[in-house]
């Protein structure tokens, strides 16, 4: 996966309108990192959509399918800025192998579900190839198990938990920002220096910080299983 475009601040508050949207593009833990690090996105969620059963589980899924989810800051960052990243880091020309996999994305208007398919199109005749991308309404999203949320940053059991002493609950690590672009950089889609900015701010030990700063990249280990 390509990296976000950076800018040079770690992002900061911004008022503006939240919108939600909701992206599969096969195994879900790397896709949460990379839109992690966008400016603009607020929280990131896994989760599971597209099926017709209540209630999924990983092990239990039916027809649903492995997605991210993203609050995000209109003011900050564009839908359309999204799908470049969309498309930008997954290709996919083939059928997915296992109904868990697929490429879609998940409209909430008509005007979006019209931006999606035109962004198809233009892509298809980019690479001159079909694109396996569904175009879903969305419906319903069901959170995924807590060892799959930030998963790059729930990696260490001693990093994680102290990490979660930083907040009240799992819920409120799990909506964090903070933790959101944390799980970004682990997986190389955050730049170190915001990193760094963002830890000082944190009721973390010198030595957990030294441990997330210190962490290779593992941007080629997200496969899921």
């Amino acid at each position: 996966m390509r990296p976000p475009e950076q800018t040079t601040s770690v992002q900061n508050p911004v008022k503006g309108e939240s919108s939600l949207v909701t992206f599969s593009m096969g195994c879900f833990w790397k896709p949460e990192a990379l839109f992690g690090g966008v400016e603009g996105v607020q929280k990131t969620w896994v989760g599971y959509v597209g099926g017709d059963s209540d209630n999924p589980t990983y092990w239990n899924l039916g027809q649903h399918i492995e997605t991210v989810q993203l609050e995000i800051n209109t003011s900050l960052v564009s839908y359309r800025q999204l799908l470049d990243l969309f498309f930008t880091n997954h290709s996919p020309t083939k059928a997915p192998w296992k109904r868990q996999y697929t490429s879609a994305i998940f409209f909430r208007s008509p005007g979006q579900e019209e931006i999606i398919r035109q962004r198809i199109a233009q892509e298809e005749k980019k690479i001159q190839q079909k694109l396996f991308t569904l175009v879903l309404p969305f419906q319903k999203f069901y959170l995924a198990e807590e060892r799959h949320q930030k998963w790059y940053l729930q990696r260490n059991p001693a990093l994680r938990s102290e990490l979660l002493k930083s907040f009240p609950n799992f819920p409120e690590f799990l909506n964090s920002t903070a933790a959101s672009q944390l799980n970004a950089y682990l997986a190389g889609f955050w730049p170190k220096p915001k990193a760094e900015f963002l830890l000082q701010k944190m009721p973390l030990s010198e030595a957990r910080k030294q441990i997330i700063l210190a962490q290779p990249l593992l941007r080629n280990v997200a496969h899921c299983s």
